[in-house]
C-alpha cells in the first residue's frame, strides 16, 4: 500500500513533468532614463493568464507576462500575450517602487531598445 507521501510526491512529479519547457521570455532590461507615474497605492496581486501555443507567424516568439495599468484613478489589467522576439530590444517589466520620500511610481512594462542596438528596416 501506498503511503500518503509518496502518493503526494509522485503527484508532484508527474505534474512537474508534465509541465514541458519552460516560456521563451525576453531578454529582460531595466527602465533607467524613464519618467515614472506616481500612484496612490500598489496594483492588485497579478491575474493568471492561460498561454496558448504561439501564433504561427512569429518566427521568434517570447512571451510577455499580463500587466495592472495605471490608468488615472484606477488599475486596469493588461493580459499577457506573444511578441515577437527582437534583438535589438529588452523588455522593461512592469514596477512600482516606494521613493525615499514615501511616494510609491509606477514604470509600465515595456519593450525597450538595447543602448547602442541599431533596428533593421523593415523589408516591403
Amino acid at each position: 500500500m501506498w503511503s500518503s507521501s509518496a502518493l503526494a510526491l509522485g503527484l508532484g512529479l508527474s505534474l512537474l513533468l508534465g509541465c514541458g519547457a519552460p516560456l521563451p521570455i525576453p531578454e529582460a532590461g531595466d527602465h533607467s532614463g524613464e519618467t515614472p507615474i506616481p500612484v496612490p497605492y500598489p496594483p492588485p496581486a497579478a491575474r493568471v493568464d492561460v498561454v496558448l501555443d504561439p501564433p504561427a507567424e512569429l518566427k521568434k516568439p517570447v512571451w510577455v507576462d499580463g500587466q495592472w495599468l495605471w490608468k488615472g484613478s484606477r488599475w486596469i489589467w493588461d493580459a499577457g500575450g506573444w511578441a515577437e522576439d527582437d534583438a535589438t530590444q529588452t523588455y522593461a517589466k512592469a514596477v512600482v517602487v516606494r521613493r525615499a520620500d514615501g511616494q510609491l511610481v509606477w514604470f509600465a512594462g515595456e519593450f525597450r531598445p538595447k543602448p547602442g542596438a541599431v533596428k533593421k528596416a523593415a523589408t516591403p
